[in-house]
């Protein structure tokens, strides 16, 4: 802040908390010297919601002890250093191979964005999907055409016996657990093996449910029915 920032910021607090006010020119002169010797790195204002006035006010509100420059300058340390970690430096407009320019651009987005001069440069978050502009052509969420549907069935059986039973009319067997082999609703079926090298009572996932789930499936819409 400029000598003429920081005094108005004085007055500014002598109004909120009387007991601030200097009894003498001398006093205020040796304060507003003080201030400005802690306060010449803060800015009045900055991006992202800094205001040294705000941050006098809300001290003012919430402490029983008169203002200091000390509780301006550290929740701008704060602010300052919540800027700086979501700056990620942008490439700049010089030519990567000239190195000191380069790291010179670079400090200085840094001190732009330090000093509050600049706001900081944050990566663009991942979201949960392309934009409507894009999806259409990128055929999102459209089911897949029916030859490669058919030449990936052999490597996704439980997905292929599904998509069969739905087809046909049939209720989705993995709405309901199986009380056969106890896997539970979306889980597909599972036996146990005892042959060859295998450990007994190892289980395998089966390509098609078990009868009884077929039926349980299908008695549930019908008691929903009723």
């Amino acid at each position: 802040m400029t000598p003429e920032e920081v005094a108005a910021l004085l007055a500014y607090v002598a109004e909120l908390d009387p007991r601030t006010a200097n009894a003498t020119a001398a006093e205020a002169v040796a304060q507003l010297s003080r201030w400005c010797e802690l306060l010449q790195d803060v800015p009045a204002t900055a991006p992202d919601g800094w205001d040294a006035a705000a941050t006098v006010r809300r001290h003012v509100a919430e402490s029983p002890f008169p203002i200091l420059a000390v509780d301006i300058t550290r929740p701008w340390a704060a602010h300052r250093r919540s800027l700086l970690a979501r700056h990620t430096d942008p490439r700049p407009a010089v030519d990567p191979d000239n190195v000191a320019a380069y790291q010179a651009a670079i400090r200085a987005q840094r001190q732009a964005v330090a000093t509050g001069q600049a706001v900081p440069s944050s990566s663009r978050e991942l979201t949960g999907g392309p934009h409507p502009s894009v999806a259409g052509q990128l055929g999102v969420g459209r089911a897949l055409p029916a030859g490669a549907a058919e030449q990936l069935a052999p490597f996704r059986p439980v997905r292929a016996a599904r998509e069969a039973a739905a087809r046909a009319g049939h209720p989705d067997a993995l709405t309901v657990a199986c009380e056969w082999c106890r896997a539970s609703a979306g889980e597909p079926c599972r036996r146990r093996t005892h042959r060859g090298t295998e450990q007994a009572g190892t289980w395998h996932r089966r390509k098609t449910p078990h009868p009884s789930r077929v039926e349980a499936a299908a008695i549930r819409p019908a008691e929903h029915a009723a």
